[in-house]
């Protein structure tokens, strides 16, 4: 049967199974005789073989009595043969299991080793196919619920393809993963350290894709890795490409990008007025690619940072250390992913790696490539546990290249900004000859010199000020405040920022108190024009001893009166620095900050207390006149 009579009884056979059984059977017959040939000797006419697995695969679902186990002789045939099959049969086999798949006919473990095995092939359309099929079909089995049970399966099989010698399965695999963990189906530390276990593959390609995803870089390459393989010959050609057009795409006349502008840019004009209208269009199309990125990207929480999710940072971080130091084979740039990688986890863990400063110090020189990001990973990586012996020598080296008279000031800005940097992490590291020093840098005439010296004075007044010069400690500087040793740990017993809420708190009462005093003079001012309209016949005594009552109560006003004009709420702008601190510590508040900022937490509490002397005063006052 020639293909469209096959599309014709497909179409009969889904509308009435038992009416053309007999005929699925004959063409399953012809479809047995057929496989039996391929498997003995895979021949080159294929077109009638693969219509009909295409056939059978569509109306397999109508007989499933009849047709049980078609996808094992599909799955033998791929497994021994797939070197040697035709492109476009192979791809059709593969389409045919894909589709009973998705049909429920075959279960995802069936497929898998097989998949990893087709992706040692040279063929770039079947690879994108079995990866955005792998995909989709662990996000639609997690749709509804997490099925735990197919997620250990799978990621059981991706650990064991991780360690192929093939660089190929093990690439995928690690795609798959990063892909599954970007669009946040498998968000676990199981997950994350399986791409641990990628950073010690022998490959340096599987090792720059498994740093890459922790320094969220990964998003472009598993777009690209979707799209089709970089390293593919028959990419520089789909760059050439004219950008494609048509309802509902990207590029399309639904977003922004007409078919007309397409014409005109490749089509009309000259070639100079082409290249600028092609460069406008590529920039539209750009532009619409990142806000359809973005989009699909804002939905859902943010995903946790990976490296916190890591079961041994301390022995990943000495594999990544290992490598770097004995790669003498690895490019710059992978060598910069890996310091940048191991700074983070050595910063973020608190870690003691005490053999990468000395390392690093080699590279601290501003002819260096890369430098900027080498100083930054330098930072990174400085934390208060480390000692402060081992990082002396590295602010001495930078200090001596970066910050100088000779230097330009783009380099000696660098430099301060470096030192700020790590003194904010590890202030122990510095003394103050050498902060006084960079201090004078102050009054540079360039800009971002002065600016960078600037600022780590302003650090210093609130961790050290007494290592400041006296002009540039601030007005109210606490002497007695200093760097606390090392090693020292001092435990919170309050949260940042909880005086924020205390004083919305005295806020809150106060506006309630003043309600209620609203509320009473109200019922005061009603009090009164009801005895105004009294009855006047009452007799002398009764005036009398009304006219006592009047005035003892008038007294008692006067008193609370006096009680209230007696509270008078200090400024504390007018107090020092160390008084304000003191004054904080006393009532168990945050004594950190410059003194703006402890004025205005000083004046809420003056406020607060000055509050609730009124309101005691007045309950003190109504008892007794009760």
């Amino acid at each position: 049967m020639s293909r469209y009579d096959l599309l014709g009884l497909q179409g009969k056979c889904k509308r009435d199974p038992e009416g053309y059984r007999d005929d699925v059977l004959m063409q399953l017959q012809h479809y047995n005789a057929l496989h039996g040939l391929f498997m003995l000797k895979p021949g080159k006419d294929f077109k009638e073989f693969a219509d009909l697995v295409g056939f059978l695969a569509q109306v397999a679902a109508s007989y499933p009595k009849d047709i049980p186990m078609f996808h094992v002789g599909l799955i033998e045939m791929l497994e021994k043969h797939y070197a040697l099959l035709d492109p476009n049969l192979r791809r059709s086999l593969v389409a045919a299991l894909i589709l009973l798949r998705n049909r429920g006919s075959v279960q995802a473990t069936e497929l898998l080793p097989l998949f990893f095995r087709l992706f040692r092939c040279a063929d770039k359309q079947l690879r994108v196919m079995i990866f955005r099929h792998i995909v989709a079909d662990i996000k639609s089995a997690n749709k509804n619920k997490r099925d735990d049970r197919l997620n250990r399966a799978v990621q059981n099989f991706l650990q064991a393809a991780l360690k192929d010698e093939n660089e190929s399965a093990a690439k995928k695999a690690l795609s798959v993963i990063t892909e599954l963990y970007r669009r946040g189906i498998w968000t676990d530390a199981r997950t994350v350290n399986l791409v641990v276990d990628a950073c010690r593959h022998s490959s340096p390609k599987i090792l720059i894709g498994a740093l890459k995803f922790f320094l969220g870089q990964d998003e472009a390459a598993e777009l690209a890795a979707a799209e089709g393989e970089g390293e593919d010959s028959d990419d520089d050609e789909a760059k050439k490409e004219k950008p494609k057009t048509g309802q509902g795409t990207a590029e399309g006349t639904a977003t922004g990008v007409k078919q007309k502008d397409v014409y005109k840019a490749y089509q009309q004009g000259v070639s100079r007025s082409k290249n600028k209208k092609q460069a406008k269009l590529k920039r539209q199309i750009a532009s619409i690619r990142k806000k359809n990125k973005r989009e699909e990207g804002s939905g859902g929480d943010a995903r946790f940072a990976a490296m916190q999710l890591i079961n041994d940072p301390q022995g990943f971080a000495e594999h990544l250390f290992n490598r770097l130091q004995g790669g003498s084979a690895l490019k710059f740039d992978t060598k910069m992913l890996l310091i940048q990688v191991l700074s983070r986890v050595v910063g973020l863990h608190r870690l003691h790696l005490l053999h990468l400063y000395p390392f690093l110090q080699r590279y601290v020189q501003p002819s260096q490539r890369e430098v900027t990001r080498l100083l930054a990973a330098a930072a990174t990586a400085c934390h208060e546990l480390v000692p402060p012996d081992v990082l002396e020598p590295l602010v001495r080296q930078l200090v001596n290249q970066f910050v100088h008279d000779r230097a330009r000031p783009e380099v000696v800005a660098v430099g301060i900004n470096t030192v700020r940097e790590i003194c904010l992490r590890c202030p122990l590291v510095m003394n103050t000859d050498l902060l006084q020093d960079l201090a004078q840098y102050k009054r540079a005439r360039d800009k971002p010199v002065a600016t960078a010296a600037r600022a780590l004075i302003g650090l210093f007044r609130e961790l050290a000020p007494s290592m400041l010069e006296k002009k540039d400690r601030g007005k109210g500087a606490d002497l007695e405040l200093g760097v606390k040793a090392y090693g020292s740990f001092v435990a919170a017993d309050r949260v940042d920022g909880a005086e924020l809420l205390e004083r919305d708190a005295a806020r809150q009462r106060r506006e309630a108190r003043e309600a209620e005093e609203a509320a009473a003079e109200a019922n005061s001012d009603d009090e009164e024009e009801d005895e105004d309209g009294e009855d006047e016949s009452d007799d002398e005594d009764g005036m009398e001893m009304d006219s006592g009552d009047e005035e003892e109560d008038d007294e008692d006003d006067e008193e609370d009166d006096d009680d209230d004009d007696d509270i008078v709420i200090p400024k504390a702008s007018s107090f020092t620095v160390p008084v304000l601190r003191s004054e904080l510590q006393a009532r168990g508040l945050d004594t950190k900050g410059l003194k703006p900022a402890l004025v205005e937490r000083m004046q809420a509490v003056f406020e607060e207390e000055a509050a609730e002397a009124a309101m005691a005063a007045g309950r003190g006052a109504a008892g007794t006149a009760a």
